[in-house]
C-alpha cells in the first residue's frame, strides 16, 4: 500500500510519466484528435502507453484528461460524456500500476479550457469554474 502521497515525495524522488500526447499521436491519434475520448474508444491503447510508463520506472501516472473538461470535451462532440470519460482515465491508470505489479500514484491532470476569459473573450468566470 502507498504511502500518502506527501509522505513519499518527502522522503524520496518521485518520477512522473509525461508527454502523453506525443504518445497518443506515435498510437495513432490524428492531429487535433480527441485523445480523452480514446479512454473509452480505446481504452487497451491507453492502458499500454500508461504501462509503458510503470515499465520505464514511473511512480506517478497522469491521467489522460488534460483537455478532459466539458468545455474542451464538447468541441470534439463528448461533452455529455465527460464524468465518464474522465473516470475510465482514472481507472486505466490505476489498472496500468495493477498489471505493473507495483505501487504508484495516478494524479489526475486538467489543462486550459481553450477559451479566453471576459472581458478579453466570451467564457465567463463562472461557466470556467463549473467546468473545472
Amino acid at each position: 500500500m502507498n504511502s500518502p502521497l506527501h509522505e513519499a515525495a518527502r522522503a524520496r524522488r518521485l518520477v512522473a510519466d509525461g508527454a502523453m500526447g506525443t504518445a497518443l499521436m506515435a498510437a495513432g491519434l490524428e492531429a487535433g484528435g480527441c485523445g480523452e475520448w480514446w479512454n473509452v474508444a480505446h481504452p487497451e491503447r491507453i492502458l499500454e502507453i500508461q504501462r509503458r510508463y510503470v515499465q520505464a520506472g514511473a511512480d506517478c501516472l497522469i491521467t489522460n484528461t488534460f483537455g478532459g473538461s466539458r468545455i474542451m470535451l464538447t468541441r470534439h462532440g463528448h461533452g455529455e460524456l465527460v464524468r465518464e470519460i474522465n473516470r475510465a482515465a482514472v481507472r486505466i491508470a490505476r489498472e496500468a500500476f495493477g498489471g505493473g505489479g507495483r505501487d504508484g500514484y495516478v494524479l489526475g491532470d486538467i489543462g486550459p479550457l481553450g477559451a479566453l476569459l471576459e472581458p478579453y473573450g466570451d467564457l465567463s468566470e463562472q461557466k470556467a469554474r463549473a467546468a473545472l
